[in-house]
């Protein structure tokens, strides 16, 4: 029954994004934002939650869209460890789902990105808008935390720029 009900909500925050999210592309016909979600849930409503993001994600039409499993057990772990290489090269931003959505043992997204408001404010208008569709998304069970809100998505996106993830 819970597992209906997490399903009906996400196919209900899908298609509201859809409706809302196509006036979200980028400005003067810029290319879309590559983003990598790293996903290191193992249940299944978390996982469908996931999905339900990134349907929200493509509905935007603001961001080129890359989808890897992670196992990595906690919330401070490098979830791209293990993982060979980038299957589309270099990404704009990084989106970190931990395992332990379900039981409580996280509550964090990690929005990982050098993209910041001084650096770029139309690259971060993107940025505010992943996090408002991860916070819709996971409605107070995970809220989104990018590199102006704690400091470990900034050490890890220097990290992942040096190794070639970030561009």
């Amino acid at each position: 029954m819970r597992i209906q009900r997490t399903m009906r909500i996400s196919v209900v925050i899908l298609a509201l994004t859809c409706m809302t999210g196509s006036a979200c592309v980028p400005a003067h016909g810029a290319p879309p934002m590559a983003l990598l979600i790293a996903d290191g849930t193992k249940t299944f409503a978390s996982t469908a939650r996931v999905g339900a993001l990134a349907g929200a994600i493509r509905a935007t039409g603001a961001f080129k869209l890359s989808v890897c499993f992670t196992d990595q057990e906690g919330l401070y772990d490098d979830p791209l460890v293990g993982v060979a290489e980038c299957p589309d090269g270099a990404y704009d931003i990084v989106v970190y789902v931990p395992r332990g959505l379900d039981d409580g043992t996280a509550d964090t997204l990690w929005i990982v990105t050098e993209v910041l408001p001084w650096t770029s404010p139309e690259g971060w208008g993107l940025v505010e808008l992943l996090s408002d569709l991860i916070d819709r998304v996971f409605a107070g069970s995970a809220v989104a935390v990018d590199p102006t809100e704690d400091l470990w998505p900034a050490f890890v996106a220097l990290v992942y720029q040096a190794e070639g993830w970030l561009r």
